[in-house]
């Protein structure tokens, strides 16, 4: 989509401190080198990710921190995103009452159009 349009790709995770793991704990590190660690393994992934596009693909990687979806909507903000793409995890039952939908609360936030795709699904015949 970003290629048809000549439009630039961001890739962005969000690290979320809103509240500590509580596998922290078990790991002994202070909260400033589990979040540095968190930071550089989502920063990993998503150039693992960014390096398996069309080369010709204009791609920036981005890792903030906050609470997923209001940083998310900053992020689009700041950055004049003209569409934001998510793809759900598909959480259901008692987990979405407690923790509701991050892709939900984008949604209502976002400054721009929000598509939300299925996360693994393919469509037919690709």
């Amino acid at each position: 989509l970003a290629k048809a349009c000549g439009a630039k790709l961001t890739l962005l995770s969000v690290v979320d401190d809103s509240f500590p793991n509580p596998d922290i704990l078990s790991l002994q590190l202070p909260w400033a080198d589990y979040y540095r660690h968190l930071r550089e393994a989502a920063q990993s992934s998503l150039e693992e990710v960014r390096d398996t596009l069309p080369k010709d693909l204009q791609v920036e990687v981005a890792v903030i921190r906050g609470k997923p979806a209001p940083a998310i909507a900053r992020f689009a903000q700041e950055n004049n995103c003209d569409l934001i793409i998510m793809a759900t995890h598909g959480t259901s039952g008692l987990q979405q009452a407690i923790l509701g939908s991050v892709t939900r609360r984008v949604m209502y936030l976002a400054p721009c159009p929000v598509m939300v795709v299925k996360f693994g699904h393919t469509a037919p015949g690709q």
